[in-house]
């Protein structure tokens, strides 16, 4: 399937950079989890690395592995901790769940916000990612 990913990132001065990446995805549902699986592209300044969303009813975990590994957990209202590797480093991050919709009936549909803060930085990030499935 093909897919289109918009992600808008706020940052705590109030910049926002957006992005549009168009891609293939695999797709499926497995013991009552959704999968979403999309290669990450140049453009997002994360080539050579799998993007991978996981779904169970509840919480979104975004795991992402190659030049970088990292499993981000959104909670709706819960503030989690996460821990991100680069090739810079190793960061700490919190996550806070804003919104998270999930529809995969009649085509996938998947809107995620969230607050992002680094540990040590204080600084609060705001992160947007719509995605939605393109039709031929």
């Amino acid at each position: 399937m093909n897919v289109k990913i918009i992600s808008r990132i706020k940052d705590s001065e109030g910049e926002v950079n957006e992005m549009t990446l168009f891609t293939e995805a695999t797709y499926q549902n497995k013991s009552q989890k959704s999968f979403l699986m999309y290669d990450e592209s140049e453009l997002s300044g994360l080539e050579g690395t799998k993007t991978l969303l996981i779904y169970d009813g509840e919480k979104v975990d975004i795991k992402r592995y190659g030049s970088v590994n990292s499993n981000l957990n959104i909670v709706m209202d819960e503030s989690v901790e996460n821990i991100y590797r680069t090739q810079y480093g190793i960061f700490v991050m919190h996550t806070i769940g804003k919104q998270i919709h999930w529809k995969d009936a009649d085509g996938i549909q998947i809107q995620l916000r969230y607050q992002l803060v680094i540990e040590g930085d204080g600084a609060q990030t705001e992160v947007s990612i719509e995605i939605e499935e393109i039709k031929n």
